[in-house]
C-alpha cells in the first residue's frame, strides 16, 4: 500500500468518525454533501416539488453560489424572515433543502447549523426558492403549502401555519397555477 493511499484512508477514518459521533451539523456551504433522507422525512419530498417548481419555471431557481458567497444570500433571507414581526410568536426549526442547513427560530433569537428538532417540535421544510418567491408577493402559502414546496408540522403546527399566512398573505401577483 502506497502512502498516499494509507493517507487516504486515514483521513477518510477521521472525517467519518468525526460525522458519525455528531459533532458538527454542516451542510453543504461546509463542503459537505447532503443526505436528505436522513435530514427530515419530509425533506425529500419537498425538494422533488422545488425541482420540478424550477423545471416549469413557476419558481426562480436561486442563482448557485459556492460556499460562503452561498451563505451570506442565505442569512440575508434568514434575516429577513427573523425581522418580520408576524413570525415571532413561535419557536420553531428551519430546514433549507439545498444545502441541509437546520436553523432554529427562538425568542433568544436565531441559531444556525443547530441540531434537528426533537419529536413533536414545529418544523418548516423549504428552499430558498421558495422563501424569495414568498418575499417577493410570487408565491402564497397556501399554494406552496398545496404543492408541497413548503412543509409543516409539529404539535404547534397550526400556530406556526398562521403566522406564516399572516407574513406571507394570499397575493394575486403569485406565479404556481
Amino acid at each position: 500500500m502506497s502512502v498516499r493511499a494509507c493517507y487516504r484512508g486515514c483521513l477518510a477514518l477521521v472525517l467519518s468518525g468525526l460525522l458519525m459521533a455528531g459533532t458538527a451539523n454542516a451542510c453543504s456551504y461546509d463542503g459537505l454533501a447532503v443526505d436528505l433522507s436522513l435530514a427530515h422525512p419530509a425533506s425529500l419530498g419537498v425538494s422533488l416539488a422545488l425541482q420540478q417548481a424550477y423545471l416549469n419555471k413557476h419558481l426562480a431557481r436561486p442563482l448557485p453560489l459556492p460556499g460562503g458567497f452561498g451563505m451570506r444570500r442565505t442569512l440575508h433571507q434568514l434575516e429577513s424572515l427573523r425581522s418580520h414581526p408576524a413570525l415571532g410568536a413561535e419557536d420553531f426549526s428551519l430546514l433549507l433543502v439545498e444545502p441541509g442547513l437546520w436553523v432554529r427560530f427562538s425568542a433568544q433569537g436565531v441559531t444556525l447549523h443547530a441540531p434537528p428538532p426533537g419529536p413533536g417540535e414545529a418544523v418548516v421544510v423549504t428552499g430558498e426558492g421558495v422563501l424569495l418567491a414568498l418575499r417577493n408577493g410570487k408565491l402564497d402559502v397556501h399554494q406552496a403549502l398545496r404543492d408541497g414546496l413548503l412543509h409543516i408540522e409539529g404539535n404547534t403546527r397550526d400556530a406556526v401555519v398562521a403566522s406564516w399566512l399572516k407574513a406571507y398573505p394570499q397575493t394575486t401577483q403569485a406565479s404556481i397555477d
